[in-house]
This record gives C-alpha cells, sequence and structure tokens, in this order.
C-alpha cells in the first residue's frame, strides 16, 4: 500500500513537472529563426547574439522582409534577467530613448519590430510590447507574421492564468487560412509544435 502511494505521488508530481516543462514559455520556446539559418542576417544575429548597428538597419528598413525581420529578433534571443535590444535599436536608428507617433506613421513595420524588441527583451513583463504589436497589427492585418508574434506576446501574458487562454490566442491564427502566410512553414511549425502543447489544458 505504501509503494502504491509512493508511486501515484511520484507519477502526479512527473506529470505536473512535465507541464512546467513544456510550458516554459511561448516567447522563449519557440526559435522558429532557426528555419531561417540559410539567410546571412539571421545568422549574423545568431553569431552575435546582440544589436548591432547592421542588425539595427536591417530591422529598420521598410523594404526588408517582414518575417526575416522577426527571424533576426528571435535570433537575439531571450535572458532571464532581461536584455537591452529595444533600447539599443532605439540608441542606433534614431539617437534617442523616445520615439514620436510621427515616426512610427513614417514607418509602419516600426510598431512590429519595437514589440517583438521589447518583448524579448522583458518576457516577463509584455504590456507595452503588447501595446506596439496591437498596433502593427492594425496596421499589416493580413500578415501571418505579425498576427502570430502579437499572439504569442498575449500568451505570454496569459499563461499563468490559464494555458488553455494562451493556446486559443495562437490557435486563432493558424487556423487563419485567409492570412497572407508569409512566415516559412516550417518556421509556423516550430511555433505551432510548442503552443499545442498547451492545448490539453482546455476542457
Amino acid at each position: 500500500m505504501k509503494i502504491g502511494k509512493l508511486k501515484l505521488i511520484l507519477l502526479l508530481s512527473l506529470t505536473v513537472l512535465s507541464k512546467f516543462v513544456l510550458a516554459d514559455s511561448p516567447l522563449t520556446s519557440t526559435p522558429f529563426y532557426e528555419k531561417y539559418s540559410d539567410v546571412s542576417i539571421v545568422a549574423q544575429a545568431v553569431s552575435i547574439g546582440a544589436m548591432n548597428r547592421d542588425i539595427a538597419n536591417y530591422l529598420h528598413n521598410s523594404g526588408n522582409p517582414i518575417d526575416v525581420k522577426a527571424a533576426v529578433i528571435n535570433a537575439l534571443g531571450w535572458n532571464k534577467n532581461g536584455r537591452s535590444d529595444a533600447e539599443q535599436y532605439m540608441s542606433i536608428i534614431y539617437n534617442s530613448a523616445v520615439i514620436t507617433p510621427e515616426l512610427l506613421e513614417a514607418n509602419i513595420q516600426e510598431n512590429f519590430v519595437l514589440g517583438y524588441l521589447y518583448a524579448m527583451d522583458n518576457y516577463h513583463d509584455v504590456k507595452s510590447a503588447e501595446a506596439y504589436l496591437k498596433q502593427a497589427k492594425k496596421d499589416m492585418s493580413n500578415s501571418y507574421t505579425v498576427n502570430i508574434i502579437y499572439n504569442l506576446v498575449r500568451a505570454q501574458r496569459v499563461m499563468d492564468e490559464s494555458f488553455c487562454k494562451a493556446w486559443n490566442y495562437t490557435n486563432k491564427v493558424f487556423m487563419n487560412d485567409k492570412l497572407n502566410m508569409d512566415m516559412r512553414a516550417d518556421a509556423r511549425k516550430v511555433i505551432y509544435d510548442y503552443m499545442v502543447l498547451y492545448k490539453s489544458d482546455c476542457k
């Protein structure tokens, strides 16, 4: 009987532990940049691991593909103690820590870039990042890349409250076949394969 109880306790402990391991974080457990390793600017972000002038200029150029920009930011990565890539980006591009609405209107992709940078810089608090990305979604409503990153950030915000809610945010994007699929299929799969782990929490 004691052995049976011990096995049950061990099984329950492993189940809880595995759930927390699997559901680490939508932003930190979706390294889709790996599917863009053939792109030189992504490879540079992986190699250097920090914002520099080349990377900042690439992100700022509105002529560059939005999915590659996302992969670059994803490749720069995250740190549990926080990063400062958004701050460095602002310093390089604007020589300022403040960006005006006029500058954001002049480059509609800038909301996306800043939002995703801020999210990866501090994935523990994505409130300001989400505000930028919400505007990016309005400006580029048909972009799969913009929609999935916005909803990954939303999933990040609610994951401690509800894994099911986190899954539902991203699943709406997975199920939307009207979006412009401007992200590589294998990169989309990286995100899906992680987020689907949250689905089991839905009743």
